[in-house]
């Protein structure tokens, strides 16, 4: 049996040089590489490296997949990004490599049960970058997340930092990313309550003043900024930053308030019942929109009966297989509209007219066997 495996890497703060290229095609023969990324697949084999190396080294997201169910994502973010009180806690879904330039986020599914394809991999890589925007801004959610997966499954996970974030009001990003990682939608939910009642810090998601930032460059740092963008062609902010970041941004943070098992547990019966009505409002409201809109299909078909009666005995007297299924779909339509405007004598009056000029196409006959 083969074994699929998926490997897709972007780099979003500048360029791939040659070496860079030449180094990755040193990797694999038969990836697609460009400036700015690297996509391969295996079916016998693997990738010559490490996964994580090459992020560390090369990219800023990644995805990986493999058809027994592991799937990886990958965030690059600059060093001390993320206080490392965040990131203290125990969690098979959530691994950490740092260096002295970044700090690596690998979000891992050991076993994913639903199918998962490339075009599945592609629509989700897309969210990636927005994810890694968020997360280098100061919204930390995505570490939330894995907290109250892993507080799930084990009551006795680590605290973290209680950071005033809203749980509330959900990105598509980050609702793409909880429906993949079968987040518990209950426990965010909860989560939600709890800072609404509980002390908390304030999230900081600091405005950047250019100027600022600017006149407290050394020389030493312009010079770095102004080769570097000689050499790529181009500079992005967040690794402008990066360049010049003096300090770990939050490595010097102090907290007061923690969320633990016990500030969650009181919230988590109330937070089930309410995501219950909202789930079964939301099922409500999407089951009327989908009847007015069959309704109103079916009121369309019937305004235009003549028409579609036509049609169906044309496509009949194509005497030919497309023909016989396109007039059978024409035929259950119209009995559906009829149906549902109490014209069902009507409908078996003129459909059996049809019958009797079609009698001799048995083979369009047995297509329309559940009408007769």
């Amino acid at each position: 049996m083969s074994e699929y495996q998926y490997y897709k890497f972007d780099r979003l703060d500048g360029y791939l040089d040659a070496t860079a290229r030449q180094a990755l095609r040193s990797i694999s023969s038969r990836a697609e590489i460009s400036t700015t990324s690297f996509q391969v697949y295996y079916t016998y084999s693997d990738l010559k490296a490490e996964p994580f190396e090459l992020m560390l080294k090369y990219f800023d997201i990644g995805l990986y997949y493999a058809d027994w169910g592991s799937i990886d994502a990958y965030i690059k973010l600059p060093a001390g990004t993320l206080p490392d009180a965040l990131l203290g806690f125990s969690s098979d879904g959530l691994h950490v490599h740092e260096n002295d330039e970044w700090q690596l986020l690998i979000f891992s599914l050991e076993e994913y049960y639903e199918y998962f394809d490339d075009e599945d991999a592609d629509d989700f890589f897309q969210y990636l970058a927005a994810l890694r925007s968020g997360l280098i801004q100061g919204d930390w959610r995505l570490v939330y997340y894995l907290w109250l997966k892993a507080f799930d499954c084990n009551d006795e996970v680590e605290r973290i930092p209680l950071i005033q974030f809203d749980f509330e009001h959900l990105s598509e990003d980050l609702q793409a990313f909880a429906a993949l990682y079968d987040i518990p939608l209950a426990l965010v939910k909860a989560l939600a309550m709890v800072l609404n009642e509980q002390p908390s810090h304030q999230a900081k998601q600091p405005q950047f003043q250019f100027d600022a930032w600017l006149n407290n460059l050394s020389e030493v740092e312009k010079d770095t900024l102004l080769r570097t963008l000689f050499e790529q062609g181009q500079l992005t902010r967040h690794q402008a930053l990066a360049l010049t970041r003096k300090d770990a941004a939050n490595s010097g943070e102090i907290y007061q308030y923690w969320l633990t098992p016990d500030l969650i547990f009181p919230f988590i019966e109330q937070a089930q019942s309410q995501l219950q009505q909202e789930q079964a409002a939301a099922l409500a409201k999407k089951l009327a929109i989908e009847k007015a809109a069959k309704e109103k299909a079916l009121t369309d078909i019937y305004n235009q009966r003549e028409y579609y009666w036509k049609q169906a005995q044309a496509q009949a007297k194509r005497t030919c297989a497309s023909g016989y299924d396109a007039a059978s779909g024409y035929l259950h339509q119209l009995k559906e509209a009829y149906q549902f405007k109490n014209e069902v004598a009507e409908f078996q009056h003129i459909f059996k007219r049809f019958v009797v000029a079609n009698n001799s196409r048995k083979a369009l006959l047995n297509r329309l066997s559940d009408l007769l």
